[in-house]
């Protein structure tokens, strides 16, 4: 038997919608060309994802052990986050990458439909080398883009393949509820759903800090609540399964 969680009243921090959410395959190709820098051959190297907001999604691929410093661009986005990450030293010659995404972020959360970028950065000398971005459309169609070839990247091409089974289950953005000077954080999901519910906690790195299976059914809304005491500030990522809904998405703590 679920043990009731008594919530203060708190202030409605913001309300989701529901967006689709369709697994597949998105498979990005890029050649990198040296930038004449002094090293070259050598060059370290990142490609990451983001999201049409900007907002840092997963590392791909980070080739760079003793001149990472010079990732700045990969470094400002990621906060060196590579959970997930195919990951080595210092490339001995620049080649071609090929990197398949599952479109799930850094939480192994899949991510919404909507417009993506493939980004990459390389250096091949004590300075900001290139960098640049492409960008697809995640959703049930399927997708085949052949970029011009730049000064630095050749070759460049994304292949979105949606799964046969197409959409997977609907993930609605929990109401987010908080008390000014309180650490607790409430969940509102707006109906009551099956009772194998559970809300786990991730930090930006993808580490779980907290989960628990009790929760507040008023009538209308299910409730969770989670105890931020102690955690540093910063972004993490929440995930509610419950039934066969799952309710995910970033806070500030």
């Amino acid at each position: 038997m679920k043990r009731i969680l008594s919530l203060l009243s708190l202030l409605v921090f913001f309300a989701g919608t529901v967006n689709a959410q369709t697994a597949g395959t998105a498979t990005f190709q890029v050649t990198t060309v040296s930038n004449g820098g002094q090293y070259s051959p050598a060059n370290v190297l990142a490609i990451w994802v983001k999201n049409s907001s900007g907002t840092f999604v997963k590392s791909m691929k980070v080739m760079a052990v003793q001149r990472i410093q010079y990732l700045y661009q990969w470094k400002a986005s990621s906060s060196l986050n590579t959970v997930g990450a195919i990951t080595g030293a210092t490339l001995s010659s620049h080649q071609t990458h090929t990197i398949a995404w599952n479109c799930k972020n850094a939480s192994n959360v899949l991510v919404a439909d909507g417009d993506y970028q493939f980004w990459v950065e390389f250096a091949d000398d004590d300075f900001q080398g290139p960098c640049t971005h492409y960008t697809f459309t995640k959703g049930p169609s399927a997708q085949t883009q052949n970029f011009t070839d730049a000064t630095c990247f050749i070759n460049v091409s994304i292949v979105w393949t949606p799964d046969p089974n197409g959409v997977e289950e609907t993930v609605q953005p929990a109401k987010i509820i908080r008390n000014p000077g309180s650490d607790l954080i409430g969940f509102v999901l707006p109906t009551q759903i099956a009772d194998n519910a559970q809300l786990q906690i991730f930090d930006i790195t993808g580490n779980r800090i907290f989960s628990t299976a009790n929760y507040f059914d008023d009538g209308n809304s299910r409730y969770f609540v989670w105890n931020s005491m102690g955690a540093n500030q910063g972004i993490y990522i929440y995930r509610i399964e419950s039934g066969a809904t799952i309710s995910s998405g970033k806070i500030f703590r």
